[in-house]
């Protein structure tokens, strides 16, 4: 199992982080990144400073915990930093989330692939899954991520040939800068302080953070992999590699969107009828623009589905992974043999890719379930990010706290995500795209169009929570579980600081805590490599620090 889920330890920094950047990016960023440019403006670019912040913050205060506990799956700190109620409420919630994500996965390339070629959608998606199942079935982690690896540079080359033969037929940057200006494109600086416009600074910069952190920093689908290297150093470097990488194919994205409005400023082809959402855009342009080039079409298409691939694959190891150690072996405290747990995992990957399966013939019958699957999504990477930050974070932070604050958290979020999402499917708020022009398409094309200027309702009515930008759903959820949480445990006799492991806690806090708790170093976990904690602990703790390294070296 080791070997399976973990490659034993000895993965290699680079294709991990390939495969990071390439688990991270699905098919949702690359088509739907250059639509939100498209629509809302460049406001979203600054998202690349969120994600340095995210790398910085991962490698100071949750990866060294990990790493010094060496962990298989992340939701075992909390059962260990608080108890079992706490580790198996986190460990459903992620299962749940991946279960209502697996079919967006394969259903967003899918429908690319169906724009292009004409092609059944459901056949598409079953040979998606049948392939990912094989491959996720037989290699575990290791399959995985060099799989991913490949898929990466897929996607990567084919966004950026795109992208170079779009700029060429279109004459040059120039015109793309100049064209995006006229259209009010370029935006980077609104310094609007309302929480209800969907990109400001404040909200890219503080939700951007939050979010990114939030899935980057706690959740198995990221940790597994951060495991599977053979010490911190190592899984430093993976994650400076994943934020230079995700921080270049971001901003790729990003100039595609403002390179398909510079090619469609005169004629938005939803207006007029060529595309039905916006997740065809991209598809429709590339048809359009190189699609006479012979394999240019193949390349993107490929592209498309190597972040589906790599994204679904990464989906069915992490969560056969917390199947096996925090349900079957932590919340029903079943030890099975290691044939049996071979067994287990193995029939998971299945199950979880036919699941996907299944739920994509149904995903198109309910036309809502995207946008509801990302609001849950968010719910469940700000609830779960909020309990261990305050694991890590805040020494005094006990059970009940914990409790109390991820049910806070989650219904908080919750109640934001859903009730915007309502709201949203009632018509009663609607997001506030910038001007498009049809001044410049083919009289056929707008004879045969019913072409109406949208017409906004009035939001003033509407209960304020439901009119927040997306960006706030994830900040409201952690900064619940911290605030709710730090609370009830003051309330509920906090955990005595001198009796606490500081293993446990982030470095970054370590000098706040007590000389009497490094006395404690070790206690919460068993067979731990000293080399880990080495790294993890700070320069020196006097007596206490070097008793403990002599009772654990022997």
């Amino acid at each position: 199992m080791d070997e399976y889920l973990l490659g034993s330890r000895k993965l290699k920094a680079f294709p991990v982080a390939m495969s990071l950047v390439a688990g991270y990016i699905s098919g949702v960023t690359i088509l739907g990144t250059p639509s939100e440019i498209y629509n809302f403006g460049t406001q979203y670019w600054l998202i690349i400073v969120p994600i340095v912040l995210m790398g910085v913050a991962v490698c100071s205060i949750y990866l060294p915990v990990f790493c010094s506990l060496k962990l298989n799956s992340s939701y075992e700190y909390l059962e260990l930093r608080f108890n079992s109620s706490v580790r198996s409420i986190a460990s459903v919630m992620f299962v749940l989330d991946e279960l209502f994500f697996l079919p967006m996965i394969i259903y967003v390339p899918a429908l690319a692939f169906n724009q292009v070629t004409g092609f059944n959608l459901y056949i598409i998606g079953a040979i998606v899954c049948v392939v990912c199942i094989f491959y996720t079935l037989l290699g575990g982690i290791k399959a995985v991520v060099f799989t991913d690896a490949w898929q990466v540079v897929v996607m990567f080359i084919s966004v950026v040939i795109v992208v170079i033969l779009g700029t060429i037929a279109i004459g040059g940057p120039e015109i793309i800068w100049d064209r995006s200006e006229v259209g009010g494109r370029l935006e980077f600086f609104n310094l609007d302080p309302s929480m209800y416009e969907r990109q400001t600074m404040w909200s890219v910069l503080i939700g951007g953070f939050f979010y990114w952190t939030s899935f980057n920093s706690v959740n198995q689908t990221m940790v597994q992999r951060y495991m599977s290297l053979p010490n911190l150093k190592k899984a430093k470097l993976s994650i400076a590699m994943f934020t230079v990488g995700m921080g270049v194919f971001v901003s790729v994205c990003c100039y595609a969107g403002l390179l398909i409005y510079a090619h469609y400023y005169r004629c938005d082809p939803m207006s007029v009828g060529l595309v039905k959402t916006d997740d065809q855009l991209f598809p429709h342009y590339v048809m359009e623009i190189v699609g006479h080039l012979q394999g240019i079409p193949g390349l993107f298409i490929a592209g498309v589905f190597g972040a589906a691939l790599s994204s679904l694959s990464v989906v069915l190891n992490s969560t056969s992974a917390v199947l096996l150690e925090d349900i079957l072996k932590g919340m029903f405290r079943v030890n099975p043999s290691p044939r049996v747990a071979n067994i287990f995992v193995r029939s998971s990957v299945v199950v979880l890719g036919l699941a996907a399966m299944g739920c994509l013939f149904i995903i198109e019958k309910l036309g809502g379930i995207l946008s509801v699957a990302t609001s849950l999504s968010a719910i469940a990477a700000g609830t779960t990010c909020g309990i261990f930050t305050l694991g890590m974070l805040v020494p005094w932070s006990n059970s009940k706290g914990a409790l109390f604050g991820g049910v806070s958290g989650a219904l908080m979020s919750g109640w934001v995500s859903l009730g915007a999402q309502f709201a949203s499917a009632n018509g009663q708020i609607m997001p506030h795209k910038l001007p498009i022009s049809v001044d410049g398409c083919a009289a056929d094309l707008v004879s045969n169009s019913t072409i109406v200027n949208p017409i906004y309702p009035d939001e003033t009515g509407i209960f304020p929570l439901y009119r927040l930008s997306y960006h706030w759903i994830t900040p409201i959820g952690v900064v619940t579980v911290m605030i709710v949480g730090t609370i009830v445990s003051f309330l509920t006799e906090p955990r005595n600081l001198k009796d606490i492991d500081p293993e446990l806690i982030s470095p970054v806090i370590h000098r706040f805590l007590p000389q009497e708790s490094f006395g404690n170093y070790g206690s919460a976990s068993k067979d731990v490599p000293l080399h880990f904690t080495e790294e993890m602990r700070p320069a020196a703790y006097g007596t206490e620090r070097s008793s403990t390294k002599s009772k654990r070296s022997h």
